[in-house]
């Protein structure tokens, strides 16, 4: 069988969340809000199972469902997460509970050192200036996008990885065999994502008050903004360098082309 990282890795941890949630309800402690658990078909294909369940049930999502929380593929190493930015808070108080089985530091901090070690300029510098590590954001890719970018739920997409080799991705090696001797061998990354996820659901399922925190959205958005920029000036920079030489003209010592001198 095929897929035991991708999806299957995953999904097994959701289940395993799904069967402890199941057992404290028996014992009486019951949520305070709905939890729903979902798996989802043809998610290569074009995110198929999960965008029709949302268009579905569009109505009752945009009026009663607050977050999403997502799991697809998992192995060995750090903490990867991304998701909407006013979960950034309370993901970091989520993950300073979950304890690396290999580091036995909390996963933020394993995180937030790998992202000083092999992140980028831009990585570093904010993990360095904060003490929580910063929410990639979605883009597409798995299942939450309908959620998040077809009606506006917000949501996190969580696993571990990047001590294994991923060489196998879709391919007819990604086996149980090949699983579980290179990406997870005794299953600790698993056990980690299933609560990493049920710490998650559970603290928003009872929470009061849903802990959503805008000024970390402000902040992003803000750096998003400024990377925008820097790429649009960064590649006109390139065009005007790249320009053939009988397409520049010169306008008070400042080289220009021809689109530059046109206004409308």
């Amino acid at each position: 069988m095929n897929g035991a990282t991708d999806p299957v890795s995953g999904l097994v941890c959701v289940l395993a969340e799904a069967k402890a949630t199941g057992a404290l309800v028996k014992t009486g402690l019951r949520p305070k809000r709905t939890i729903i658990y979902c798996a989802w078909d043809g998610e290569e294909p074009g995110l198929l199972g999960s965008t029709e369940w949302v268009e579905t049930h569009a109505d009752a999502l945009k009026n009663n469902a607050a977050v999403y929380i997502n799991s697809d593929s998992n192995a060995r190493g750090s903490l990867g997460v991304g998701g909407s930015h006013v979960l950034e808070v309370f993901f970091n108080q989520v993950g300073r509970d979950v304890i690396d089985p290999e580091k036995n530091i909390n996963v933020i901090e394993r995180a937030r050192a790998y992202a000083v070690a092999d992140g980028s300029p831009d990585d570093r510098k904010l993990v360095r200036e904060g003490n929580d590590l910063p929410l990639d954001p979605l883009g597409s890719g798995s299942d939450y996008s309908p959620f998040l970018q077809h009606i506006g739920i917000s949501a996190l997409n969580i696993g571990y990885g990047g001590e294994d080799d991923y060489g196998q991705y879709h391919s007819i090696y990604d086996s149980f065999a090949h699983y579980v001797r290179f990406e997870d061998p005794k299953f600790e990354y698993g056990v980690t994502l299933a609560k990493t996820g049920g710490r998650a659901t559970l603290r928003l399922a009872n929470a009061d008050v849903l802990p959503i925190e805008f000024q970390r959205m402000s902040g992003a958005l803000g750096r998003y903004v400024k990377e925008v920029v820097k790429l649009a000036d960064d590649q006109r920079d390139e065009t005007r360098r790249e320009e053939p030489p009988h397409r520049r003209r010169h306008v008070h010592g400042d080289v220009r082309s021809d689109q530059d001198l046109c206004h409308t």
